[in-house]
């Protein structure tokens, strides 16, 4: 008996089934065998945008750490900020901590700070500038205890350490 129309219909669908299950196969190869590289996920523009989101966070907090102050418990305002620093912004940092304290505590001095806006400048795999733009509220003996706004613009050049983003120089701008 010579098999039918049905027959052939059978056979092509038989054909295309195995052909399916021979690129699954061979897709699933390739997985195992490539792993994640030939997997959709961590393209180059993924990863710099979570380094930007790591280096965005870690300049928000250093700046809201630099422009707290409160003269009756310095210490450990200090030692946030020295924790989040590296460098040259580490060194200056840390010789200036006494003074800045005992003006701190002379003053009567207040801040709290409240960041704005962060943008990153340029950044590669180690260094980045990050721009930041923060206003904060100061009181001290010379506003009779009465809180008046600053406006800052600052710079920070922000150093990768391990899996941190240090502060290693910051300045003031326009």
């Amino acid at each position: 008996m010579t098999p039918g129309p049905a027959g052939t219909s059978w056979r092509v669908t038989n054909l295309v089934l195995i052909v399916v299950a021979l690129l699954l196969v061979a897709a699933s190869v390739v997985l195992f065998t490539r792993g994640a590289a030939a997997a959709p996920g961590d393209s180059r523009a993924e990863t710099l945008s979570r380094e930007y989101k790591q280096v965005t966070k870690a300049a928000r907090e250093q700046t809201l750490a630099f422009l707290t102050v409160n003269y009756k418990d310095m210490d450990p305002l200090i030692a946030k900020v020295l924790a989040n620093s590296t460098g040259t912004f580490k060194t200056q940092y840390e010789t200036a901590k006494v003074n800045l304290k005992a003006s701190a505590q002379e003053s009567q001095a207040t801040s709290t700070g409240k960041v704005l806006s962060v943008g990153v400048g340029d950044i590669d795999d180690g260094d980045a500038i990050v721009f930041v733009a923060a206003d904060s509220q100061v009181s001290n003996k010379s506003t009779k205890g009465a809180p008046q706004p600053r406006y800052y613009r600052l710079k920070l050049s922000m150093t990768r350490n391990g899996d941190r983003w240090l502060t290693s120089n910051l300045q003031f701008v326009g």
